[in-house]
């Protein structure tokens, strides 16, 4: 996609102030635009649904239905919908959990600022490869 298509984003993450950094990081990029802001798993699955996203950028940690649960049931519904997990924590457990749950990649909080990009790009236009 060029600068005149950028890729849909849709971000599921209950921090504001982290929502709207990276909202911020995403559309400075050019290639994407966030479409959809959810701040719980029962929000990211429905605008998922309804917005029909090039991509989720998933937290793993939020309320009323974590992005575990969330990324499980959107892997069921719309299993080529790439999903990015994102989250502030270093607990191997639950990234393996979010894997498992299809999740196509996961990046720690701390890094987004290095590795978002790249890893959201690589995600999107691998899905669209597919198509």
């Amino acid at each position: 996609m060029g600068p005149g298509h950028p890729y849909r984003i849709l971000v599921a993450e209950d921090d504001e102030a982290f929502l709207d950094a990276l909202e911020t990081a995403l559309h400075a990029h050019g290639d994407f635009a966030v479409v959809g802001r959810a701040r719980n798993g029962v929000e990211a699955v429905e605008l998922a649904e309804k917005l029909q996203p090039d991509l989720v950028v998933m937290d793993v940690e939020m309320p009323i239905l974590d992005g575990v649960e969330a990324t499980r049931i959107l892997h069921a519904r719309m299993p080529e919908l790439p999903v990015l997990a994102i989250s502030g924590h270093d607990y191997e457990e639950r990234v393996l959990e979010i894997r498992a749950a299809g999740a196509a990649d996961y990046v720690r909080k701390a890094r987004l600022e290095d590795e978002l990009l790249a890893v959201a790009a690589a995600l999107v236009v691998r899905q669209r490869s597919r198509a």
